[in-house]
């Protein structure tokens, strides 16, 4: 009986010191020595860029329909606002031909225009990234959605 109460005080201390000496390595040390800072927040203002509506027809089930987007786009960077600014007829033409891409009964859905919104910032953000400075959108936006 003896016996089983050494062994048993024993297991416990060891089961008590590994599980310590885990928390000390993995825990306490991870945090001194191998702690990531949190990452920086831009406070950069945000700087808004509206591009002019545009205009596409469809053919839904033989009657012509007209949709009407405006996009404005979200940066914190000057020199990518003035990019937006100083190309908006090449931006308006990439828009329009991504519209005329899609189907109506999509791109007036939710979930399609999420998904239309996700097609111009990628559209967008090649057009770009070839460019002398680094090109920033935080994202694209719909402004007005009109449907006749």
């Amino acid at each position: 009986m003896n016996k089983f109460i050494i062994i048993g005080i024993v297991a416990v201390v060891l089961l008590g010191g590994g599980g310590g000496a885990a928390y000390y390595f993995l825990i306490m040390n991870a945090e001194i020595d191998g702690a990531q800072a949190a990452p920086e927040v831009d406070e950069r203002a945000f700087i808004y860029v509206e591009i002019p509506p545009v205009v596409a027809n469809f053919d839904v089930k033989g009657k012509m329909r007209y949709v009407q987007i405006t996009t404005s786009f979200q940066t914190r960077d000057k020199d990518s606002g003035d990019t937006i600014k100083n190309n908006i007829p090449l931006i308006q033409s990439d828009l329009l031909t991504l519209m005329q891409g899609a189907k109506f009964n999509e791109i007036n859905s939710p979930d399609g225009k999420q998904r239309f919104i996700k097609q111009i910032e990628k559209s967008v953000n090649n057009m770009f990234k070839n460019g002398k400075a680094p090109f920033e959108i935080e994202r694209a936006m719909i402004t007005g959605f009109v449907i006749q």
